[in-house]
């Protein structure tokens, strides 16, 4: 194992809505949040949803201030109820820098404040005793001391990135928000356009194609898979795979391993040990053998 590796731990791992109670104990019912520790750098954080609340009240408990990047994938509500609830933000001494996107007539800073607005929270903004910063981003590639940062445009109602993160070798991509271009995932991954509108698409310009290349060969993909194929039928342009989607994705990436996420908030449990089968069935049958996880809340994955 790599001295000082990259720790990677889920907060909360739904998608839409939290969903507390007996049916989501197992893998957990909080939106949108991941810490990640790269060694020698600031913490980072991706997506501010309601599991941001308990990884704040566990940097509460450290005797030094808190340093962090929180990268926002988009400003569904899911991405960004928790930062509300985020106690290190009020605390004087911690720093934190923003990024995300700007709507067309909004910029990020005023996206993210208008949720604490008086009509729908106590506390504003300006109320945050830490020092906030925001940094709007598109795609492009920063570097933010050893840790370089790429980002992509997903397939999302509004504008929502994917980010790619390398480090001292590794590199793992979080893309929590995307459905397939092709309006429905193949079953094999090396299928070929339906009609000729799909053909001049690709053509043209293969999305799908260039969002493979933006994961090739990560050590770790963390992937939106939110449904069964029979459910994304009825909820194109929702903008979330079926699992199918999710490892085909995986496998024309050549990733070194996979992890589904963004749980569907009527999925119990159950019904995630389902897809998680058969998502291991379909790299089986693509003879491409790699971990799949379903993501679970309180779970570290070290690279």
């Amino acid at each position: 194992m790599t001295e000082n590796p990259v720790q990677i731990k889920f907060w909360g791992v739904r998608g839409s809505i939290p969903t507390p109670g007996p049916r989501t104990l197992r893998y957990g019912g909080n939106t949108a949040c991941i810490e990640v520790r790269f060694p020698g750098q600031p913490l980072v954080i991706l997506d501010a949803g309601s599991g941001i609340r308990e990884l704040g009240k566990e940097l509460m408990q450290q005797a030094t201030p808190v340093e962090a990047y929180i990268f926002i994938s988009h400003f569904h509500w899911d991405h960004i109820q928790g930062l509300p609830f985020f106690k290190p933000a009020f605390k004087a001494g911690n720093s934190f820098t923003i990024f995300g996107c700007d709507e067309p007539h909004l910029p990020l800073n005023e996206i993210i404040s208008m949720q604490m607005k008086p009509t729908f929270f106590p506390l504003a903004i300006e109320d945050m005793k830490a020092k906030v910063r925001f940094r709007a981003i598109r795609e492009e590639t920063l570097q933010l001391g050893e840790l370089v940062v790429s980002t992509k445009f997903l397939n999302h109602p509004g504008y929502a990135l994917g980010y790619r993160f390398y480090f001292r070798g590794k590199s793992f991509v979080y893309i929590s928000d995307n459905e397939p271009y092709s309006g429905f995932a193949p079953q094999t991954h090396n299928a070929s356009p339906k009609t000729i509108e799909e053909a001049f698409e690709t053509l043209v310009e293969d999305k799908d194609a260039a969002l493979v290349e933006f994961i090739r060969g990560a050590d770790l993909l963390i992937h939106d898979t939110q449904f069964f194929p029979e459910e994304y039928r009825e909820k194109i342009t929702w903008g979330h795979s079926p699992y199918n989607y999710t490892v085909d994705l995986a496998i024309r990436g050549e990733v070194r391993q996979l992890v589904l996420f963004h749980h569907d908030p009527d999925h119990s449990d159950e019904t995630i040990d389902r897809i998680l089968a058969l998502s291991r069935e379909y790299l089986k049958q693509n003879h491409y053998t790699i971990p799949c996880f379903a993501a679970q809340e309180g779970t570290t994955i070290t690279l």
